[in-house]
């Protein structure tokens, strides 16, 4: 049976990236017996799970609050700001990218401390809001927009909430897809700020689950670093799908009812 073409990417991309890399990591418990690795998954601790969902939090959180910064300045940058300046804001981007996270972390501290967010997750999502390679990614997918659909939608009756929402958006999604993918997996992956912001057991997410595991049962360690990777896993081969299926991602959401004047639905 002939897999679809946008297929083949995607089972590459998860053979090498997950199955290849999880074979290499259960190997050295072969030799223990499948029935001791069963039994030490039994082992698996109520903080991890706790983690888990605090990490699963932090990421949808982290991803919604950017989605809502980082969309509109992409936007504003390639159709509203004037050229030079939306140049000198896309240089301070660049320059922004290569500023080390440990850097920022006393900036955050003292600002979360006098907004009284420290020790509090919003803290951490407020933190991480606005995040130049995503102001980036949608200012390049915005200037594959040719202005002319904006003004014709305009013509035709659209309101600028109706141009955003219904041509802007789907238009778009590509990029949005994939600048969500690389959020959730920086997320996924945040050490300093919940090292620092997030001190107490019940605020602990996975990478800082894993930093107090050194030292701990190997064979329960590796089973919990299998069940962390399982969500990104999907979010991976969910984005790789959609990216590969030209049918799955509309070119615009946009419709217009002449009989009802031209306005757009």
């Amino acid at each position: 049976m002939k897999h679809p073409r946008w297929q083949r990417p995607l089972f590459k991309s998860l053979v090498f990236l997950y199955i290849l890399p999880c074979a290499a990591l259960l190997l050295p418990f072969v030799k223990a017996g499948v029935l001791s690795l069963l039994e030490s998954s039994l082992e698996l601790e109520t903080i991890f799970w706790a983690a888990y969902l605090n990490t699963i939090i932090l990421a949808v959180g982290n991803l919604l609050l950017q989605w809502l910064v980082n969309i509109p300045a992409g936007l504003a940058l390639s159709k509203m700001l004037p050229q030079h300046i939306a140049r000198k804001v896309l240089y301070l981007c660049l320059l922004l990218m290569f500023l080390p996270q440990q850097a920022l972390i006393l900036p955050q501290y003292l600002l979360l401390d006098r907004m009284h967010l420290l020790h509090h997750a919003g803290g951490v999502v407020l933190m991480s809001a606005f995040q130049p390679f995503l102001v980036l990614i949608f200012w390049f997918g915005s200037e594959q927009i040719h202005p002319s659909l904006f003004e014709a939608a305009i013509c035709e009756g659209a309101s600028t909430r109706q141009c955003f929402f219904r041509i802007y958006i789907p238009m778009l999604s590509p990029y949005i897809l994939a600048g969500s993918l690389l959020s959730v997996a920086e997320s996924w992956n945040m050490l300093e700020q919940p090292m620092t912001f997030l001190q107490t057991d019940s605020q602990l997410v996975l990478s800082t689950y894993f930093l107090q595991q050194i030292g701990a049962d190997p064979s329960v360690t590796a089973i919990q670093a299998l069940l962390s990777v399982f969500p990104l896993l999907l979010v991976f081969a969910f984005a790789v799908a959609k990216l590969h299926n030209p049918n799955s991602i509309p070119l615009t959401g946009a419709r217009f009812d002449r009989a009802a004047g031209g306005v757009i639905r």
